[in-house]
């Protein structure tokens, strides 16, 4: 007769069976209990990233891929994971059960920031993801299907990180009614722009901003906007400066290009760019939004998962894809958390996330692990690829039009994410200015 703990191990197979059977190919029979799944070939990470959250799902375990750890990709792995003890979590904010008293941001002297214009500006070409494949010697249908690429924006000609940039920063000022000459500050950044002067030197000169507007290039790669961000917050607040333009902008296909590193990782990038005003309150209009607080880390168990550096004519690359998707689904929605313990809000509450996307299908998992509608993600990297920090970037701005155009007692909530190589992370909170009572 069976054990009652013999039957649990055998209800937990059949969970995982059934899950790896939604990834595996199709007539393709299950593999050995052992074996591990991406160095075989049976699967790829974002597959085996999809088979750890259909497993939490059905087998109702959270935080599955926490507890996997640096095991091997394989059945026997997942079956440990979910007989090993569950690890303490912090509370989550319940709704239904009332919001908990959450820390409110420290009492500032200094003014508000607020965000008075944004834009974006993308490749002028778009590629179809069939000929990125073609590019890259990859299979047909191998971004399509694994990453949910339907196509990337390129550069065209003399087109560059500082066309992308001037073309973001002159729509947002142009919204903002603001000029560059009403500028006290720019806060630059870009993964992709190498040269000297810097991005934002360049930008300062195309814009003809003032000689006392300062210029300061940020990094943080795919973070870099958030950072921008909180640096400007932190200028408003200090009476540093009363008007900033947050810009970020990356072309990465001239780095990324074919015969320098893998398709599998080049084809996901394609080149664009976003601009930002931000501004002391006191000038704030009715369409306007408050930037709240930020947080930022860093997991530093992840910071070997990938690295990019030059290799003479190629680019030399560690990309431990895997590594990367399972860190990033559980990480952003840990900034999601908490930014809801900081604020008091629920992502319920929320208009939107403007998150980092490495790929869509990841954003697709993400939201389902979030247990909110895709929708609440403007889907970018679809359509244009992974744009590094203009992602985030082009994401908000999609989110803020929206919300720009209803009434303002309609208006709700931002949250922003967004993850850097090492693994730096970092989130914010938008709020809609004049509805300030909630989630300070």
């Amino acid at each position: 007769m069976s054990t009652p703990k013999q039957i649990d191990a055998l209800r937990l197979r059949q969970i995982i069976e059934s899950c790896l059977r939604r990834e595996l190919a199709p007539k393709k029979s299950l593999p050995r209990l052992d074996e591990d799944l991406i160095e075989s070939g049976a699967l790829d990470s974002m597959a085996w990233v999809g088979v750890i959250r259909c497993v939490e799902a059905a087998a109702r375990v959270p935080d599955l891929g926490a507890r996997l750890a640096d095991s091997p990709a394989s059945i026997q792995s997942l079956l440990a994971a979910l007989q090993s003890p569950a690890p303490a979590r912090p509370k989550q904010t319940q709704k239904t059960a009332g919001k908990p008293a959450a820390p409110r941001e420290p009492a500032r002297s200094g003014v508000q920031a607020v965000l008075l214009g944004w834009a974006e500006a993308l490749g002028s070409q778009v590629i179809p993801v069939a000929q990125i494949e073609s590019e890259h010697g990859l299979p047909p249908g191998k971004l399509q299907n694994r990453a949910g690429i339907e196509s990337v924006r390129r550069v065209a000609g003399p087109e560059n990180e500082i066309n992308l940039a001037v073309g973001a920063a002159r729509a947002a000022l142009k919204q903002a009614r603001a000029r560059a000459t009403d500028l006290d500050f720019l806060v630059v950044t870009s993964e992709t722009s190498l040269g000297y002067p810097s991005l934002g030197a360049q930008l300062h000169s195309r814009l003809l901003a003032r000689d006392t507007c300062g210029v300061l290039d940020v990094g943080g790669a795919c973070l870099g906007l958030i950072n921008g961000f909180a640096v400007a917050r932190s200028l408003v607040a200090a009476g540093a400066a009363h008007r900033i333009l947050v810009v970020s902008a990356d072309v990465h296909t001239h780095h990324l290009a074919p015969g320098r590193v893998p398709g599998e990782f080049g084809g996901l990038f394609g080149d664009g760019a976003s601009a930002f005003v931000v501004a002391a309150a006191d000038g704030a209009s009715p369409a306007s939004y408050r930037l709240g607080e930020f947080i930022f880390g860093c997991a530093g168990a992840y910071a070997g998962a990938i690295r990019v550096g030059p290799a003479g004519g190629r680019v030399d690359l560690h990309f431990d894809g895997e590594a990367l998707s399972r860190a990033a689904l559980s990480r952003l929605e840990r900034i999601i958390a908490d930014l809801e313990l900081r604020t008091g809000l629920h992502r319920d509450d929320a208009a939107a996330f403007a998150t980092h996307q490495p790929n869509p299908r990841l954003i697709e998992l993400l939201a389902r692990q979030m247990q909110v509608p895709i929708e609440k993600f403007p889907i970018v990297a679809r359509l244009c690829g992974n744009l590094g920090a203009s992602t985030c970037g082009a994401a908000l701005n999609q989110a803020l039009t929206v919300q720009a155009a209803l009434p303002a007692a309609s208006r709700l909530p931002i949250f922003l994410a967004s993850l850097g190589p090492g693994l730096l992370w970092g989130g914010g909170v938008l709020h809609p200015s004049g509805r300030e009572g909630v989630g300070k």
